[in-house]
Formats: C-alpha cells, sequence, structure tokens
C-alpha cells in the first residue's frame, strides 16, 4: 500500500481497515507500530518508512521500485529523438515487467487503480516499440508479435492498423486487407461500430498500391541490421567518432587498434550505426572473437553476410562477387588472434570490389600496405590530486571522461552512488591506477555495491602496483587489464574460479543447462552451479546478456584469461565434454524440426551454431569420424531451411575421413554434401556423392532419409533426364513411406512436384493431399509450408486464385519457422502468379528480395527458377534487350528450363525467345543473347537486380 501510494501519506486509519477490516486485534495501533518497526530494518538502508501525524509514508529511490523505473524509461522513450532510441528505452522499460502489477493483491480495491494504470502503459509501451521498430524497416520481423498483441486486444485499433502496414510492406496486401476486414467484424459483432477514419484510409491506400506505405522500409533485401545501441553511454569518445568518420571518408581500410579492454568494438559498433544511414544499409559486423579455427574465418564472416558457397566458386570468391559494386561498410571485429587470414581475405576484397570500406579492430595492425591505424587510448583520467585539490575542483573532476564513466557505472551497480568530496581522490586515484581502460574501470565500478572507493584503492596498493609493472615489457595499458583480471579472478572463491576457467570453452553465450552439463565433476557439484555462476553475473565476470532466455557469455579478455587458467587435462576433458553436449543438443533439436516445435528449435540452433562450429573443430581435430558425421546429421535440415550451407562443408570435409565407410551416418553424410552440390547448380558433384551415399547406404543396410534419392532426382531433372529423375523420385517416396509422417509429407511434396513438372495433373493432386494430411499429423510448419506449396503449384494452371491462397500461404507458414528456403520457393510462384494477373511491375520488385535471398544463400537451383520468371515479366514489359540478354545467360548454363517446370512451360518458353525475335532485329537479339552468355552468375544476378530497380523506380 505504501509503495502504491508513491511517497504519499497513507494513514493510520485506512492501513487498519486494510490489514484486518472487522477482525482487527485488540490494540491495532500497537501492531501496526510493530510491524513497521520490523519493516523499517529489512528495508533500510535501501528505503525508509517515516512517520506523519496522521499516517506513514514511504521514501525510496526511484530506481529501486521496478514500476516506477518502468515510468521513467516508458517516459524517456516517449521524448527519444530517434527512432532506435526509442526502441532501446521502450525495450528496456519491457524487460522490467514480469507480471500483473501487485500480483496477489492485484484485485484489492486499494490496487486497482494503479493497476489498470500500469497494465495500459505497459499495452501503450508494446505497442509504440512495435511502431518504432515499424518504422526502422522491421516490418517482416515484428508481424508475429503484432499477431499476438491483436490476440489479446482485439478491440485496440492501433496494433491492427500496425499489423496491416507491417504486412503490406512485406509484400503481403492480401493479408494486410483481410486483416483490417477482420477488425472490422470484430467492431462490428462486438460493439456495432465501424472502424476509424485512418485505418478506412489505410485500407485504401492498401488497395491503390500506394507506393507511400513503403517509404519507412530501408534495405529490405538482405539480412543486414542496423548495430544495436549501447545501454550505457559512450563517454568521452566525441573526438575518436568523428576522426574515425574522417578517416573512413578517405580510406577504405582502417584499423582501430588499442589494448584488450579499451573500447574498440563499442566505437566500431557506434560508427557502423552512424554510417547505416549514408550506406543505404549496406552496413555488416562480423563478429570474430567466437572464432579460434583460423581455416572458419573466412566462413564466419561469410555468415556475418548471410552469404553462402555459390556454383563453381569457393566462399572466398563468392564473398568477393556479392560485396562488388555495393558500396559496402565492413566491420571485422576482434582480429588479433586471426591476423593472417583476415588480412589475406580483406586484401583480396578490397582489391576486386572498389567500393568497398572495411574497419577492422585487433590489438596487432594488420600489415597491409592501404591500412591506415587509428589507435584507441584509455581515457583521459586527469592529473594527480591531493584531498584539498579535489574540494576545490570537484565540478572540474566530474567532467575528467574517465571519472565520469566510473560514476555513471558505479550508480548503476550502487543505487546513489556519487561523485563526493569524501570520495573524489580515491575515485580519481582508482581512474589513473587502472590507465584509463573502460573494461578495467567497469569492474572497478561493480565492485562499489560491497566495497567502498578508498577501501578499493588499498586493495589496489596491497594486492599490486599497476604503475610498477607499467616496467615490464608489455604495453603496461593491456598488462593493467590483465592484473586487474587477475586481481578479479584472486578475489574469487575456489568454486567461482573453478567454474569461471571452465566457462572459457563456450564460444558464445550460453544457458544454465550447458554449464550444469559440462562444467561439473567432483570439484564442483551440478546443485552449486546455478549459485556460484550466479555470484560470478554479480561480480561482473560473467555477463547476462538475454534474461528471457537466461542466456550468459563471457566478455572475450576475460575468456582469454580463464582459458590460461585451465590445466592442460582439465581443459581436454571440459572441451569434450563441451563437444558431446552440443552435439547431443543438435540432435535432439533435429528430431524436433520434424515436429509442431520446429521454430524453437531452428531458434536454439542459430542460438548456439558459434558453439556448435567449435564442437565440429575439436572433434574433427580429434579424427573422431563419427562424433563430425553424427553433429553434420543432426544439422543437415536446419541448414538447408536456413541457407547455412557451412554445414554441407563440414560434410565434404568428414566424407574424405577414415572411417565414415563403417558408420551407419556416412550415407547421410555423402547425402548432405549431394545435396549442397545441387542447390549449388554443381550437377556432376552432387549426382557422384549421392551415389557413393546410395552404394554405401546398401553396403550397410541402412538408409540416408531419402536425401540422396532426393539430389539425384532434382539433378537429373535438371539435366532434361525426365525418366532418370522420376526414378529416384519414386524411390525416394517409397522410402519416405516407412518413415515419420513429416518424412511422408516431404516425400509426397517432392513426389507432387514432379508431377506437375511433366504435366501430370491428377497424380500432383492427389500426392498433394496425401502430404497435406501427412504435415497436420507431424504439425512441422515445415511440412504444411511444402505441401500447401504442392497444392498451390498442381493448380495453377485450373484455378489460380486458390493456387495463389495455397502458394501465400505456404510463404506464410514457412516464414513462421523461419524457413527461407521454402518461404523464397514459395514467394517465387506468388510473384509469378501475380505477374500473369495483371500486376507485373509489382510483382518484379517483388523477385528482388527473392533473388537476393537465393544470391545469399547460394542456392543457383532456386534462383535460375526465380531468373526464369524474371525473364517472362521482362518480355511482358517490353524490355527486350534485357529479357534477350537474360534468355543469353539462361541457356549457357542450360537453366532456361528449370524445375519445377511443366510441359507447357516449354511452349511458353519458345514463345517467349520468339516474342523477343519478332521485336528485336538478328543482329541485337545475336548480341544480347551473346552478351548474357559471357557473364558470370553474379555480373547476372547484378544486372537483373539493375533492370528490376529501372522498372520499378
Amino acid at each position: 500500500m505504501l509503495t502504491a501510494a508513491r511517497g504519499a501519506v497513507v494513514s493510520f486509519d485506512r492501513l487498519v481497515d486494510e490489514l484486518w477490516g472487522e477482525a482487527e486485534p485488540a490494540d491495532p495501533g500497537a501492531v501496526l507500530q510493530s510491524y513497521v518497526s520490523r519493516l523499517r530494518k529489512l528495508l533500510e538502508p535501501d528505503a525508509r518508512i517515516v512517520t506523519r501525524s496522521l499516517g506513514y509514508a514511504l521514501e525510496v529511490d526511484d530506481r529501486c521500485v521496478d514500476a516506477w523505473r518502468f515510468e521513467a524509461l516508458v517516459e524517456q522513450a516517449r521524448t527519444a529523438t530517434t527512432s532506435t532510441d526509442a526502441v532501446a528505452a521502450y525495450r528496456s522499460a519491457l524487460e522490467s515487467w514480469s507480471g500483473t502489477p501487485f500480483a496477489e493483491f492485484c484485485d484489492l480495491h486499494w490496487s486497482r487503480a494503479v493497476v489498470v494504470r500500469l497494465e495500459e502503459m505497459h499495452t501503450l509501451a508494446r505497442e509504440e516499440v512495435l511502431s518504432a521498430r515499424l518504422e526502422l524497416g522491421e516490418d517482416r520481423t515484428i508481424v508475429a508479435d503484432l499477431e499476438a498483441l491483436v490476440a489479446e486486444h482485439p478491440l485496440r485499433e492501433r496494433p491492427w492498423h500496425l499489423l496491416a502496414m507491417a504486412l503490406n510492406r512485406s509484400g503481403r496486401s492480401g493479408d494486410a486487407l483481410r486483416r483490417i476486414a477482420t477488425f472490422r467484424r470484430i467492431l462490428r459483432d462486438e460493439l456495432g461500430l465501424d472502424p476509424s477514419a485512418e485505418i478506412r484510409e489505410l485500407e485504401g491506400l492498401i488497395i491503390e498500391a500506394d507506393p507511400a506505405l513503403l517509404a519507412h522500409a530501408p534495405n529490405r533485401a538482405g539480412r543486414a541490421c542496423r548495430p544495436s545501441t549501447e545501454s550505457t553511454s559512450l563517454v568521452g569518445r566525441t573526438s575518436d567518432l568523428t576522426q574515425i568518420g574522417r578517416l573512413l571518408d578517405e580510406h577504405r581500410l582502417v584499423t582501430l587498434t588499442g589494448p584488450g579492454g579499451v573500447g574498440k568494438t563499442r566505437l566500431a559498433m557506434r560508427v557502423a550505426g552512424d554510417v547505416w544511414d549514408d550506406r543505404c544499409g549496406e552496413v555488416y559486423v562480423a563478429e570474430l572473437a567466437p572464432v579460434h579455427d583460423p581455416a572458419s574465418t573466412v566462413a564466419a564472416i561469410a555468415t556475418a553476410l548471410d552469404v553462402q558457397p555459390r556454383q563453381h566458386l569457393t566462399l572466398q570468391e563468392t564473398l568477393v562477387e556479392y560485396l562488388q559494386g555495393r558500396g559496402a561498410l565492413l566491420v571485422i571485429d576482434n582480429c588479433e588472434h586471426l591476423r593472417q587470414p583476415v588480412a589475406l581475405l580483406v586484401e583480396r576484397l578490397l582489391s576486386a570490389c572498389g567500393d568497398l570500406t572495411v574497419l577492422a579492430t585487433s590489438r596487432e595492425v594488420l600489415g597491409l600496405p592501404s591500412e591506415v591505424v587509428q589507435r584507441v587510448d584509455p581515457l583521459p583520467v586527469g592529473a594527480p590530486s591531493t584531498t584539498a585539490d579535489v574540494q576545490l575542483d570537484i565540478h572540474d573532476l566530474a567532467k575528467v571522461p574517465a571519472i565520469r564513466m566510473f560514476v555513471e557505472r558505479a550508480a548503476a551497480s550502487q543505487a546513489g552512488f556519487s561523485l563526493t568530496a569524501a570520495n573524489a581522490s580515491a575515485v580519481s586515484e582508482i581512474v589513473r591506477r587502472v590507465d584509463g581502460l573502460p573494461l578495467a574501470i567497469e569492474l572497478a565500478a561493480a565492485r562499489m555495491r560491497a566495497i567502498t572507493p578508498q577501501a578499493l584503492v588499498e586493495r589496489l596498493q596491497l594486492r599490486f602496483d599497476l604503475l610498477d609493472q607499467a616496467q615490464t615489457g608489455r604495453s603496461p595499458r593491456h598488462q593493467s587489464l590483465g592484473d586487474l583480471v587477475s586481481w578479479s579472478y584472486q578475489l574469487l572463491n575456489s568454486s567461482e574460479q573453478t567454474l569461471f576457467a571452465r566457462l572459457s570453452v563456450f564460444a558464445g553465450s550460453f544457458e544454465l543447462d550447458a554449464v550444469e552439463a559440462i562444467c561439473i565433476d567432483e570439484s564442483i557439484e551440478v546443485q552449486w552451479i546455478a549459485r556460484v555462476l550466479a555470484d560470478l553475473v554479480d561480480k561482473s565476470m560473467v555477463q547476462l546478456v538475454d534474461a528471457d532466455l537466461g542466456r550468459y557469455r563471457v566478455l572475450e579478455p576475460m575468456r582469454a584469461f580463464g582459458h590460461e587458467q585451465l590445466r592442460s587435462a582439465e581443459h581436454a576433458a571440459v572441451t569434450a565434454r563441451h563437444a558431446t553436449w552440443f552435439i547431443d543438443l543438435a540432435t535432439q533439436c533435429s528430431r524436433s524440426l520434424a515436429g509442431p516445435d520446429e521454430a524453437g528449435a531452428t531458434e536454439r540452433l542459430t542460438l548456439e551454431f558459434d558453439d556448435l562450429r567449435a564442437a565440429f573443430s575439436f572433434v574433427s581435430d580429434q579424427h573422431d569420424v563419427e562424433s563430425c558425421a553424427r553433429l553434420v546429421a543432426a544439422l543437415r535440415e536446419y541448414s538447408f531451411r536456413s541457407m547455412r550451407t557451412e554445414v554441407v562443408g563440414w560434410a565434404e570435409a568428414t566424407a574424405t575421413m577414415d572411417g565414415l565407410t563403417d558408420s551407419t551416418v556416412g550415407p547421410l553424410v555423402l547425402a548432405v554434401a549431394a545435396y549442397g552440390r545441387f542447390v549449388r547448380g554443381d550437377l556432376d558433384r552432387s549426382i557422384s556423392y549421392a551415389e557413393q551415399s546410395i552404394a554405401l547406404s546398401e553396403r550397410l543396410g541402412v538408409g540416408s532419409s531419402g536425401l540422396a534419392e532426393r539430389a539425384l532426382g532434382n539433378s537429373w531433372f535438371y539435366r532434361g533426364d525426365v525418366d532418370t529423375a522420376h526414378y529416384w523420385i519414386d524411390r525416394m517416396l517409397d522410402d519416405s513411406r516407412t518413415g515419420s509422417p513429416a518424412r511422408q509429407a516431404h516425400g509426397l511434396y517432392m513426389a507432387s512436384v514432379a508431377s506437375t513438372s511433366v504435366g501430370d495433373a491428377e497424380r500432383a493432386s492427389a500426392y498433394a493431399t496425401e502430404s497435406l494430411a501427412a504435415a497436420r499429423s507431424c504439425g512441422s510448419p515445415t511440412a504444411l509450408a511444402e505441401a500447401l506449396y504442392a497444392t498451390g503449384l498442381s493448380l495453377v494452371r485450373t484455378d489460380p486464385v486458390a493456387a495463389l491462397q495455397h502458394l501465400e500461404r505456404s510463404a506464410d507458414v514457412a516464414a513462421r519457422a523461419d524457413n527461407r528456403w521454402i518461404q523464397a520457393f514459395a514467394l517465387t510462384e506468388v510473384l509469378w502468379l501475380r505477374a500473369h494477373d495483371g500486376d507485373p511491375r509489382a510483382a518484379l520488385g517483388g523477385f528482388s528480395d527473392v533473388i537476393d535471398m537465393w544470391f545469399r544463400g547460394g542456392d543457383w537451383a532456386n534462383q535460375w527458377l526465380s531468373l526464369r520468371h524474371v525473364l517472362g515479366i521482362l518480355v511482358e514489359l517490353r524490355d527486350d534487350l534485357a529479357a534477350a540478354t537474360l534468355y543469353g545467360s539462361l541457356a549457357a548454363i542450360g537453366a532456361a528450363y528449370a524445375l519445377p517446370f511443366e510441359a507447357s512451360e516449354a511452349e511458353h518458353m519458345e514463345a517467349l525467345v520468339g516474342q523477343l525475335r519478332d521485336h528485336m532485329s538478328l543482329a541485337d537479339f545475336a548480341s544480347a543473347v551473346r552478351r548474357g552468355a559471357s557473364m558470370t552468375d553474379g555480373e547476372t544476378v547484378e544486372f537483373v537486380q539493375e533492370r528490376i530497380r529501372a522498372l520499378t523506380a
């Protein structure tokens, strides 16, 4: 009650009445006074209960009450000057919300008004953060959150308005109109009202396809995202930011150097965010701290750009091709441990990509001729001061960057901390002794919740003298950080030290269950792990990076120190448990991918991929072929659905290892390599791997889950051998019928698409119907999306309206499961149908995103299909020269008749070519075809994208 009153006096009589009602004790005043006395002892010094003439009031700092912090953060968000700042503030506010205000007291009459006000503010905050994210172009990613919000509050108009906007910007205008119609029906049924003029106007604009509705959707193609803003301020770095910005304007390779913990990463992230708009969203950040194998450097950077290897190209060549002509900024963070491979890659990228700029952070320079080095120095600490000087100059001292940072971080650690005449001298000495290193300042400031500044200075003097150690050959500032980390480590008890060191095996963020499985032995039992981990978080040795998911991480300098504390035998044991645990996790998630929990399993694998990569590196170094094979097998579906074909490289590496031919998982590994080669357009290698897989499967008496047959069926379709292709599709279907419902759904989907491709609509429809039944049985969104796709494709010729509905739903279901492959596959057909339905220009614009998705994922098998559809639209729009050029490119690589390809499509393609010949002179047509035939795959994509931009501008 006192908290609800928020500082106002609550009378004695009211407290007595609320506490006991008619059953009050004999002396309620005395009992109440006793209660208050006990509360005072519990609450002080954070809060005080003061006695007034008529009752009691609570005096407490706003930051100590979560509801008050929530209100303050909401107000901060409302007054934010940018959408990015507003999103950060709203997210902080919403993170502090843990349920119904006042919990079990929410129904009492004294709390109801406050509860209603807070819950309304919470709902508004949810609406506002989604609105701000929409302004930042996150239209696709917020649809699910908005769907949840309208389900919870079906009569609130704002969420419906935002949902319609987000769907329309995501290219789902039909869904947007359906949601508005749903809202209109709900209003009429529940209240007898019509929607407001604002939502009716939005409906009209969507119907008219008004381009103004897309004005705030930057960087819609691709997956680059604006670097997140730090929750804490960047103190004392204004001049550094200006200088780095100037260097990037004048030079193409800028490296930020300095000791660990000096703030290179935070500066780079801020610069990346600042230039986002100038670079039109072409800003990519590759974080190399989790990567420890030099051979994985290129793959890690490609993953950050969401780029996968393409046909007949290495991954490095694919990166070069993708970045050419983009005018992008590539930020490569934490390069020092991978200096040589990073330098070789950057040199290649800069020489081949004339518009590319690279910003690197490293404790060592890369050593390239074009490199401009900007040293990041520690924060200024000011001159040493006496106590008398401090008392005279405390206001000036508060402006010293290192001191200002210490005070800000200490206040976050200990509410109410501030710079005073009493502690200013000690604070000044602390920042001087740690040489102004930001990470060291943060570690020291975190101690303020348990120790005074003066006591901290004394302990620094007793345990080590940082300035004396500056006489060694190492960088004094670097050694200062190491010594401070060492000192913080020495302050831990033995269990905390043991756990901290073992946490260094994690390459990325991690959850408690992983720690409990990996970091235990007889020296630290599982029941103590949670408590010890919490203590490490409290002592700033481990960071809680996601409170909702319960994920933690160890900062890289701290992780490196912890790694040094592990004895060789202990490191080997913990790393082996790490690999085993993550392989088991991948196996568990692979089962979930075949059921209703698919989206959750996909999200979990994405979160854990840094550690999955580390696990593969370890078992590969150990030549543990069985573990390598298990991991590849477990990740196969995830890798294809998420277009993370780094796993295909693992499969090919495993295929060369001794012992694979004796492993029952061997056929599946070879099948993964086969299908990976197929999507890259390397049909010869795909067929070779698939045949090896089937031969090994028959010798060992085990299956490959139909994946090898799937690769062979697709490859022979692309080669034009329909009979052989159908043979393998039929074998895959027969194999799938003995498997799980998810496998049955997939086999039937493939059989349906194959039947459609040869003009057997009746069989295609029958297979699609069976596939739908199997998909609903297993509950897998991917299985449902595939079945809907097959159904839609089978109806294209007979019922294009129904076909479009099924295909649109397929894309939606796939998007919700984060299956980018089937989503793009379905969108390809959706756009093709829309083009035929009289809106070719709008459909052409939609193809830009799809083409870019295939381009990034290295899936040339499906890229060819999309480009073939674009060819038809170009002919319809009479962009004859471009159409002939594209035809030349497709014909040269044998992709003019890409799967799925109905029999009647051959006639359609011939008709398109005939139109081009009629519209153009023979010489012009031949010249355009020759030009297209001479293009590389990357040049073809860039050419098509340029024509799309020109025709849809």
